[in-house]
């Protein structure tokens, strides 16, 4: 049974270990939000440079199968003489938008750092991937056939920014070329804000934002965790998240509730509520080693060349996704909804900690008292049968053929099973409270790496991230060391060679731990310690009372 056990944890680990290492590349709360501020600045301009540069698909731009609208009338000629930035701050970001193409050229989160670990560095979080400023291709740059169209990411649009009952309201307008384009951003306070462009006459384009989503710092950047860059669409309730390494040239995606780019914590989407097809589009950045795939997405036009709905630019908190629709964005892997309860319940404790590592270690108390029972009557398993152990062998000398010979083997294992059944012991009884765990193990791994709750969360001293890996190894060690020590006092029935076997065990799992984030590991350092002491309270109470053995 104790090989069994042995080689069930050893696969489970190896699977651990294998998701950790391919996931990556496989797949690469809630308060009334004060009003929004608006800061404009000005920087003297004539003219877009010549320099300025559009980035667009030579895949068709097709328009939306939607009902014919009467499309909006052309605007006399309308441009700015200057470049213009419009600044739309509140308690949680901090928005820029540029007259030039009418873009989002930065998009800060004011609660997230870059480098969380250092608390040195300010910088915040920018969801607006950096790139060559002469780049047109910003956030709600369009993309078309036309080149009218495309022209107008680098033209000077006209501003007019004003309040409407409570909200900003931004509106760009850019007329020439017999070509007039509008575009209109709301913000409310909220982390969504809507979007309208209209484009006159109609013509085929669609609004894109990307590519990809932020610029990561060295930690994340060299962090085997961090999936960054993916596609995420929604359709019919059902979300598929695209490999931006192995994603197509040019998708299409008709009936979508949203799409966007994401990453472990962050997401950048859009969801239409007039427009056509959602589409994710390839594109190559970079040179040599540097050089990877990105991926727009993007909302075709309707018929009438209007495009409508809604933007979210923001972390993939919890409370934040559940309220506007996001939620499916917030992958733990297999056992997600384990995942969802433990962070719901660290969160919960945390507000009476102020610290997730404790938080961690509280719920790995609460979750060893849940599993006591189990666990005892394990204990309680593994004692009866190294007692019995002397009879189990005598019933394997019995029946020395039973490997080669099946009748043999057969009324060997009859024979056996009544020997427990007489003893009163369920040979499967180790195997219950390790099975238990597993799943839970599974579930911590899940929300360490992807909940942004416990992104860059300290407990003490040298852990100052939580969801990274204790970058001196000191957990990974301790817990190799009380497993041990586990391992030692624990009644086993395994013959030598068995228990030579066992001795790689909790080397197997301090070197794949090792790169683990290091509140998993914490996690796994306090059951072990937990067990220790467990184990040591009822080897001291048999030894006083024997008789205790044979009725428990």
């Amino acid at each position: 049974m104790e090989k069994r056990i042995f080689i069930a944890v050893i696969v489970s680990l190896g699977l651990l270990w294998a998701w950790a290492a391919i996931a990556p590349k496989l797949f690469p709360d809630l308060v009334k939000k004060p009003p929004v501020q608006t800061q404009t600045t000005s920087t003297t301009s004539t003219a877009a440079p010549k320099s300025a540069t559009t980035t667009t698909s030579n895949a068709p731009v097709t328009p939306a199968h939607a009902p014919n609208v009467a499309a909006a009338a052309v605007l006399p000629p309308i441009s700015a003489a200057e470049v213009k930035n419009t600044t739309i701050a509140n308690d949680d970001f901090i928005a820029v938008f540029s007259n030039r193409g009418a873009e989002l050229v930065s998009f800060k989160l004011r609660k997230y750092l870059a480098n969380p670990t250092k608390k040195s560095d300010s910088t915040l979080v920018e969801l607006v991937k950096e790139r060559d400023p002469r780049r047109t291709d910003f956030p709600f740059a369009l993309e078309s056939g036309d080149k009218r169209v495309t022209a107008a990411n680098g033209a000077l649009f006209a501003v007019d920014d004003a309040t409407s009952n409570g909200s900003r309201v931004l509106t760009f307008k850019h007329s020439a070329d017999g070509l007039s384009i509008v575009k209109t951003f709301t913000f409310t306070g909220e982390y969504p804000f809507t979007f309208t462009v209209a484009v006159a006459p109609a013509v085929p384009y669609r609004v894109a934002i990307g590519p990809g989503i932020r610029t990561l710092g060295p930690e994340e950047r060299d962090n085997q965790f961090t999936v960054t860059g993916n596609g995420a669409v929604q359709r019919d309730d059902s979300l598929k998240v695209i490999n931006r390494e192995k994603s197509d040239a040019l998708s299409i995606y008709p009936g979508i509730q949203y799409i966007g780019v994401e990453d472990n914590y962050f997401l950048t989407a859009l969801k239409p509520a007039k427009g056509g097809e959602g589409i994710l589009r390839r594109i190559e950045q970079g040179v040599d080693k540097n050089k990877r795939r990105e991926l727009f997405a993007a909302v075709n036009a309707a018929n009438d060349g209007t495009v409508s709905g809604s933007a979210f630019f923001g972390p993939k908190e919890t409370g934040l996704l559940d309220r506007y629709g996001y939620e499916k964005t917030l992958q733990f892997g297999m056992f997600g909804v384990i995942a969802r309860f433990l962070l719901g319940v660290l969160v919960w404790l945390n507000q009476a900690t102020h610290n997730y590592g404790w938080a961690i270690i509280v719920l790995t108390i609460i979750i060893k008292v849940v599993l006591y029972p189990l666990q005892h009557k394990s204990i309680v398993s593994m004692k009866k049968m190294q007692r019995v152990q002397p009879k189990v062998e005598a019933i394997k000398q019995k029946y020395k053929k039973a490997r080669t010979d099946p009748e043999q083997r057969q009324k060997m294992n009859v024979e056996m099973m009544k020997l427990y059944q007489q003893e009163g012991i369920n040979p499967m009884g180790g195997c219950l409270p390790i099975v238990l765990q597993l799943p839970i193990l599974w579930g911590f791994y899940g929300l360490l790496s992807r909940a942004i709750e416990l992104r860059g969360a300290p407990w003490i001293l040298w852990i100052q991230d939580l969801s990274a890996k204790d970058p001196y190894y000191i957990t990974p060690i301790l817990m190799t060391i009380t497993m041990f020590i586990q391992q030692a006092i624990t009644p086993s029935t395994a013959d030598p060679t068995q228990k030579r076997m066992f001795l790689i065990m909790p080397l197997v799992f301090g070197w794949i731990f090792k790169e683990f984030p290091s509140g998993l590991v914490l996690y796994w350092l306090v059951q072990n310690v937990l067990t220790i002491a467990q184990q040591l309270i009822m080897n001291k109470y048999w030894k006083d009372h024997p008789a205790e053995l044979q009725t428990a």
